[in-house]
């Protein structure tokens, strides 16, 4: 079993194999925030909802594509920096879905 870092929730023994499962971890929490976006409970009612849920949207989109970028990188080969790489996009990830859930409350007070 392998023990995580608690500040960062990244696993300890790092190698490519747990970078590429924590990326596909990423991966398919993004895809359901996109889905929870998608809902209609979260359509935007006011000008400033709806230029909100663009930029989630565009930043959501963003991070789906450097995500598939750094596992591409990382199959093929994983230097020190990976770690690193691996930990900014979970922060990244962690930012985003903090931002997606503070505008579906935002949007659900304006039904």
């Amino acid at each position: 079993m392998t023990t995580t870092d608690p500040v960062h929730k990244t696993p300890r023994h790092f190698n490519s194999n747990t970078a590429i499962l924590q990326l596909e971890r990423i991966n398919k929490n993004l895809l359901s925030l996109k889905t929870k976006l998608s809902s209609y409970m979260c359509e935007p009612k006011t000008l400033s909802l709806y230029q909100r849920m663009q930029s989630l949207r565009t930043h959501l989109e963003q991070l789906l594509a450097d995500n598939l970028d750094l596992k591409m990188r990382l199959r093929n080969t994983i230097g020190d920096d990976g770690k690193s790489k691996v930990q900014d996009q979970f922060e990244s990830y962690k930012k985003l879905e903090l931002k997606v859930l503070e505008y579906i409350g935002m949007a659900k007070m304006h039904c």
